[in-house]
């Protein structure tokens, strides 16, 4: 078995998969670490990054429930109960949309989910941001480790 990355590889998708692999082994914050050059890199940088990752939650959605693209939802819950999406913290709200966008294939969507995010450039667009790539990311590791066939 060969040792996971902990610097950025050459290929940007090795990268992300070497994050997703840092968070199935318990080392949340290295994942995350390899993520940032993607962030300083920018917003199409980091809009591709949010991608990839909703990606792998798409891949495992898909193998969950073959045939049903385009038909995905979501419905948050506070404390056992169904709530409204609105309700959400920003960051959270952020990623459960553009997941669940990407799931359904509406990329456009998706970007536009994020350019609304980002668009202001206020610091609490930055840590709503930063909070939705943290939920992006965990549930990436997430889906890879029900890929896996499995959870940590």
């Amino acid at each position: 078995m060969s040792e996971i990355p902990t610097t950025p590889c050459k290929d940007p998708a090795d990268t992300i998969m070497a994050a997703i692999a840092h968070g199935m082994t318990g080392n949340r914050e290295t994942g995350l670490k390899l993520l940032e050059p993607f962030i300083l890199g920018g917003p199409v940088k980091t809009v591709s990054m949010c991608a990839a990752l909703a990606s792998m939650i798409a891949l495992n959605a898909d193998r969950q429930n073959p045939g049903h693209r385009g038909t995905f939802g979501f419905v948050p819950i506070h404390h056992g109960v169904p709530t409204d999406t609105s309700a959400m913290p920003p960051g959270w709200r952020f990623a459960a949309q553009f997941s669940t966008a990407v799931l359904n294939g509406q990329h456009q969507t998706a970007y536009a989910l994020f350019d609304a995010l980002v668009s202001k450039e206020r610091d609490e667009d930055a840590m709503n941001l930063a909070l939705g790539i943290r939920a992006l990311y965990d549930m990436a590791v997430g889906s890879a480790q029900q890929l896996r066939g499995g959870t940590r």
